[in-house]
Parts: C-alpha cells; sequence; structure tokens
C-alpha cells in the first residue's frame, strides 16, 4: 500500500464510528502457500491475545488457557512466530502455525489496531483461524469494511479508497499504473485545487456583498472571468479522459460481426489462442452471441462473437441475427469481417451503413488467398459512406494469424495510447460517479461565467459557484450521504 499523501483530517468523531473487532480472510478462494486473516478494531489486541501463542512458551498438545496474551505488550509493525489455537475454555485446540505482524494505531491501514495472520493458505486452515477470531470477540467483516474504516478515520479519502478497488481489479499495466496514482492523490490534488479556487472566487464575492467598503480589495468580475476560463479548461481536460478510464476500468465490448462463413468465429479462436467457438463450412453454425474476454497489451477486449448476419426463414438463426446487431449496438468496437476472396456482397454495404457512428476496424479476411478484382471498388465506396471517419481497414488471414499483430497495435492506439495516457502522469477519471459529478461542476461554472458576463447579481452567480464546490466534493467523499458511501464500498471484495 503507497503511503497516502492526502493530509489525516483531525476533524473526525471517532465516537461516531463502529470500533467493533472486525475479521476477514484477505486472500483469495484456493489453494496457496500462505494466507492472510486481517484482524482490525479498538481492542483487535486483545482479541489476537486471546488466539496467539508465542512459540517457544507452550506445547501444541498441552496449552492451558492462562498462556493467552490479551494483555501483552506488542511492539507494531514487528513479526511474530507462533500458534493459533481456538482460544475456547472448554476445549482450546491447535490450529495453526503462523506469523503475525500487528500494526498498532494510528500507523496502519484503518487507523485502527491491525494485525495480519499469515497462516498456512488451505482454506480449512484459514476458516479455523477466522473462526478463532470470531469465536473470540470480533465478527466478519462485511465487504470493503477495513478500507470505508480507513475512509472514515480520515486516512483516505473516497476517489483514494475507489482506487483501492481499481487496483485489485486491474488487469493491465495500465490499468495499475492510473490506480497507483489515484491511490496516491493525484486526482484528489487536481479535485481539491480546483474546489479551491471556486472557495477563493465565493469568499471574495462575499466580500464584495458583506462589506462594500473592501470591495476594492475583492476580486473583480474580469480577474474571476479569466480564472474561470482557465479553470474550465483544466477540468474540461480531465473530464476527456472519463472514457479512457472506463477502457481501463472495464475494457472495451468489441463485437465480432459479419455475414456467415467469413471467418469470424475463427478469428474469434485466433485471438484467444484456442479453439472457444465452433467453425464449420455450414452457414449459420453460430446461433447466439459467444463472449469471452482477452488481454492485448494494454487493452482488455470483451469479444462478442456473433452470427452471421443474412436474411432466413429459420426462426433460431434468425433470433441470432437480432443478437447479432444488439451486440453491434452495445459494442464500443466493431471488428467487421469479410472474405476478401469472395466478391464484396451488397449485403455488406448495407450492414455498414448501418454502423456509422460506431468505431469500426473492417477486417478482411483470408488475405493468404487471391483477391477478387472488385476489393478497390468496395473499399472507395466504403470510404465514401463513413467520410473517412472511425473505419480502418486490415487485410489478415484467421486460420493463419498472418497480420494479427498490425490489427492488434491499431486498437491499442485507438483506446489507449491516442487517449491522452502517458505511463503514470495523467490524472484520469475512472468511475462514472466521478464523470457525472465533474459534469455538474463544469455546467454550474460555465452558466455562472455566463451570468457574469450579463451583469447578473453577484449573489446570484455564488450559488452557482457553491453547486460546483459541492459536486467536487462530492467527488471527494467531503459532501457525500452514508448511501452513497454504503454502495460504493459494498463493491469491494471481502478482507479489502
Amino acid at each position: 500500500m503507497m503511503r497516502s499523501e492526502v493530509v489525516i483530517s483531525d476533524e473526525v468523531d471517532f465516537n461516531d464510528i463502529d470500533c467493533s473487532v472486525i475479521s476477514a480472510i484477505a486472500t483469495p478462494p484456493g489453494r496457496g502457500a500462505v494466507g492472510i486473516v486481517r484482524i482490525s478494531g479498538k481492542d483487535a489486541l486483545e482479541v489476537f491475545g486471546k488466539i496467539f501463542r508465542l512459540t517457544g512458551t507452550v506445547s501444541p498438545k498441552k496449552n492451558p488457557v492462562k498462556n493467552a496474551y490479551p494483555q501483552h505488550k506488542w511492539e507494531s509493525h514487528r513479526m511474530y512466530y507462533g500458534q493459533i489455537f481456538t482460544g475456547s475454555l472448554s476445549s482450546d485446540e491447535y490450529v495453526d502455525e503462523v506469523m503475525a505482524c500487528p500494526m498498532l494505531a494510528p500507523r496502519s491501514y484503518t487507523r485502527e489496531d491491525v494485525i495480519e495472520i499469515y497462516a498456512h493458505g488451505g482454506m480449512s486452515t484459514l476458516h479455523g483461524v477466522l473462526n478463532a477470531t470470531l469465536n473470540n470477540g470480533a465478527r466478519l467483516a462485511l465487504p470493503g469494511e477495513f478500507t470505508k474504516r480507513a475512509f472514515l478515520n480520515g486516512r483516505i479519502n473516497l476517489t483514494q479508497a475507489e482506487a483501492v478497488m481499481d487496483l485489485i481489479s486491474a488487469q493491465t499495466d495500465a490499468a495499475r499504473r492510473a490506480g497507483l496514482r489515484q491511490l496516491g492523490g493525484g486526482l484528489s490534488k487536481c479535485i481539491t485545487k480546483g474546489r479551491d479556487n471556486l472557495l477563493v472566487w465565493l469568499a471574495h464575492i462575499e466580500l464584495s456583498i458583506d462589506y462594500p467598503e473592501h470591495e476594492a480589495e475583492a476580486m473583480n468580475r474580469e480577474a474571476i472571468l479569466h480564472e474561470g476560463t482557465e479553470w474550465l479548461a483544466n477540468m474540461s481536460a480531465l473530464l476527456k479522459t472519463a472514457d479512457l478510464g472506463k477502457v481501463l476500468r472495464e475494457g472495451v465490448k468489441t463485437a465480432i460481426l459479419g455475414r456467415p462463413n467469413v471467418g469470424k468465429s475463427t478469428l474469434l479462436n485466433a485471438i484467444l489462442g484456442e479453439d472457444r467457438a465452433i467453425v464449420h463450412e455450414i452457414p449459420g453454425t453460430t446461433r447466439d452471441v459467444l463472449t469471452e474476454q482477452v488481454q492485448l497489451g494494454d487493452v482488455v477486449l470483451r469479444l462478442m462473437d456473433t452470427a452471421g448476419i443474412r436474411t432466413t426463414d429459420d426462426p433460431i438463426e434468425s433470433i441470432g441475427v437480432d443478437k447479432s446487431y444488439e451486440a453491434a449496438k452495445d459494442a464500443e468496437l466493431v471488428l467487421y469481417v469479410m472474405d476478401r476472396s469472395m466478391p464484396p456482397a451488397a449485403a455488406d454495404m448495407e450492414i455498414l451503413s448501418k454502423l456509422k457512428g460506431k468505431h469500426v476496424l473492417v477486417v478482411l479476411n483470408k488475405c493468404d488467398l487471391p483477391a477478387d478484382n472488385l476489393w478497390d471498388t468496395f473499399l472507395n465506396d466504403l470510404t465514401t459512406i463513413f467520410n473517412g471517419k472511425n473505419v480502418a481497414v486490415f487485410s489478415i488471414s484467421a486460420q493463419s494469424r498472418m497480420g494479427l499483430d498490425i490489427l492488434y497495435e491499431k486498437i491499442q492506439h485507438d483506446f489507449i495510447k491516442g487517449m491522452f495516457f502517458e505511463e503514470a502522469e495523467t490524472d484520469i477519471i475512472t468511475r462514472e460517479r466521478h464523470k457525472i459529478l465533474l459534469e455538474m461542476a463544469i455546467s454550474h461554472v460555465t452558466r455562472g461565467m455566463d451570468e457574469f458576463r450579463l451583469g447578473i447579481a453577484e449573489d446570484l452567480v455564488s450559488i452557482r459557484l457553491r453547486e460546483a464546490y459541492t459536486a467536487l466534493g462530492e467527488i471527494l467523499g467531503l459532501e457525500v450521504n452514508d448511501d452513497i458511501v454504503d454502495r460504493i464500498f459494498s463493491e469491494f471484495c471481502v478482507g479489502k
């Protein structure tokens, strides 16, 4: 965990925060060499002391309860070697040999006393350790409750808390770098700076209204308008990164579209590197939408292999064709596959004309076979339909994988490299919540600046600026209700 760059608040009322001891398994289900059980809370050390025995002080076969350490003076951030017992007065059974690390408040993830117990990674063993904590005063943590406590205790703000989940779910280096920058406070600083600008304007407006004799000391309309123009440019540039943030978090919905028997399923198998879809010379083999996910460099594609589009009397195949169009409508990228060894059909142009406005890559399959002479005319017509925008043409062989590397480079450029992302130096909007609130703030400031230009009274303009100030505060979690906070943390895994 990176050290937070946000200053810890001194205004936290710890009486309003749930200080009960929580416990959870912090590692994924399955078998592994090591698994972690995490405990946090005001009385976490007492719970830990009831179940942990320092090695050398007791025998695993004979363990009187009197050797427990509920009041032991544990040193923070030091590893202890010992055994975990159930801590039961009636049957204090040996559970596992472990390492344990107490992290005392406030120098911990939650700013409470935290203990991490490193046990053997089998699920039965980890559940045994977890049950020992639960039977001695802890309760099972809710999803994301450790991070929620870090937020409520002022260690991190809401954007940093969301970055924790982004890091957990990151599938690419680009997503990881974006999450790390947000966790380190990059986005928070940008939003905080914009909020501070609004506060300065509001203060000067209040000064000129409440103390007319000091009006000369207040910023005039021209000064605020000048700074407002720069503010809007900076916030609008940040808003433009929302599409990239969505790609990093969710991947790119990609529909593989085309007429029957052009090689759509073969292309899917080639991209996946395995025979996932049935390939057969009989048209109409694919009847439903087949979904898979694959990582291409810093881009994750959520692939949808669709039924071949054609007019058919088969009611089942007809449903598949309808689903193909639905997939294309929902997709952010369409790979339209055509057989280059056959003459282009009028149906292809009809289908492609329905995709105007979508991000389309036309994939001419079977480039290892002689091309039909009509393709030059078809490609000229295609450029005319799309006006040269949002469409590109690639010749490949899905069977031999020829040309796929060039197609991959184009996809990565369009969805990552061409979207302002440069290593970890760019602050990125990664969530729809951020996008909506930033749009609201920009809208309020834009209207406020317009009202300033029209000479509308400053006290009315200040209402717009206060709305923007509140919207930015919601991004950071400074002005957000409990329901929204609960919903955000409910997306987390248990143990984080």
